[in-house]
């Protein structure tokens, strides 16, 4: 993903340049038609990006066995990509398995962290127990 934000970088900073050359030549509105123009390549990459943030999350919630949206075109969480021909997670659906993944792990942390706190409470029993016994 971060080669391809790079990439997306170097060539939105392409096409910033041939717009202010556009811009300077025919003004305003021939500066419009050629970011619109040269916007496919941006777009395609913002799709790959996209799909890759989908399988990333899909596969956490997966890996958690937690619920995934089942596709729908309906429901406005899946979007069809036209540039991979493949579905990928809309911000509101990125937004709800996001927050289901960190309110699940939230509460693994909260498990271990109890667990974790008595453990080191009866160490700390322990070793003042020794202490007392030992003089």
């Amino acid at each position: 993903m971060c080669k391809l934000n790079r990439k997306r970088q170097k060539i939105a900073e392409v096409i910033s340049k041939y717009v202010e050359e556009a811009r300077r030549k025919g003004g305003e509105t021939k500066a419009q038609e050629v970011y619109e123009s040269e916007r496919f390549a941006l777009d395609e990459i913002d799709d790959q990006i996209q799909g890759l943030v989908t399988n990333r999350l899909v596969y956490k919630a997966r890996k958690y066995l937690l619920d995934v949206p089942p596709f729908s075109e309906e429901g406005g969480l899946w979007d069809y990509s036209h540039f991979t021909r493949k579905h990928h997670l809309t911000e509101e659906g990125i937004c709800q398995i996001s927050k289901t993944i960190r309110t699940y792990a939230k509460e693994r942390r909260q498990t271990v962290t109890f667990y974790l706190t008595i453990l080191f409470g009866l160490i700390g029993a322990l070793t003042g127990l020794i202490a007392v016994i030992k003089r």
